[in-house]
């Protein structure tokens, strides 16, 4: 292959390794079950905030006047609001799901399985919940299944949330190393059979030099990222946690992101 050939393999290449970074798939590849995802959830979230107007108005109608009309019309409305809500945190863990999927799992060794039971089983349960309040009959039958809700969703989904987001940061990075390396790996051939004949030799010297920083302090982060996932646990996955895990992984990223003039540079110098 021609070097014109490899140059322009390794610019689409550099294009993809940037997405990644950046997180802008969409920009490149248009419409995607991720991008229905998100509709998805904006959609349920709208029809949720309808859905609690509709609730304030009728449970203050109740309130005021105290009679069966208004009485059902509060039953109706508060059904039809925890109907919704148990919508939403469905869509809700249906973009998590399909974020989970945009990434790169090839490129790590943590596997998604677990993370596909998790999300099963709360989409389960909330499908579940919201049986139950479909099969109320009385205004009063309703606060208890609102408290099994808030119950579960401030302690188990929660933090089991917080840990798949936690591991989707790490993936992310990971992907992006990878990338990193595979571009990093094919320039640094070429440089190294031309740096001794090259004109450029000492710019070229200096190039692989400052990859291997990047690459050194990439690894670095993202270990730590890696270390601190492997302690959180699913019960106990709190959001200091998640932001530590998250603090090291965008780290990592923008190491990366130094990397970007770097590949443009040498490109142009081959």
């Amino acid at each position: 292959m021609s070097f014109l050939g490899k140059n322009f393999k390794l610019v689409l290449l550099l294009i993809f390794f940037l997405s990644i970074v950046n997180g802008q798939w969409s920009i490149i590849f248009g419409q995607s079950p991720l991008d229905k995802a998100r509709s998805d959830y904006t959609f349920q979230y709208t029809k949720y905030r309808e859905a609690q107007n509709k609730y304030i108005n009728a449970r203050s109608s109740y309130l005021t006047f105290q009679t069966a009309t208004a009485k059902n019309n509060a039953y109706l409305a508060t059904g039809d609001y925890l109907v919704q809500i148990d919508n939403l945190y469905q869509a809700y863990l249906f973009l998590v799901n399909e974020n989970g999927n945009s990434l790169g799992w090839q490129n790590s060794d943590i596997s998604k399985d677990h993370i596909n039971q998790i999300i099963d089983e709360e989409i389960a349960f909330f499908d579940n919940h919201q049986k139950k309040v479909k099969d109320a009959k009385t205004l009063e039958q309703l606060p208890d299944l609102a408290n099994d809700f808030k119950s579960h969703r401030d302690t188990e989904f929660s933090l089991k949330i917080n840990k798949i987001l936690a591991t989707f940061e790490v993936i992310e990075a990971q992907s992006a190393i990878a990338d990193f390396n595979k571009i990093a790996g094919e320039l640094d051939n070429i440089v190294t059979s031309k740096i001794e004949k090259d004109q450029n030799q000492s710019i070229l010297a200096n190039w692989i030099s400052e990859i291997t920083d990047i690459k050194a302090k990439t690894q670095n982060y993202l270990t730590k990222a890696k270390e601190l996932l492997e302690k959180t646990k699913e019960q106990t996955a709190s959001g200091d946690e998640v932001k530590d895990i998250s603090s090291f992984a965008q780290l990592a990223k923008n190491e990366l992101l130094r990397s970007k003039p770097l590949f443009k540079e040498v490109i142009g110098i081959l």
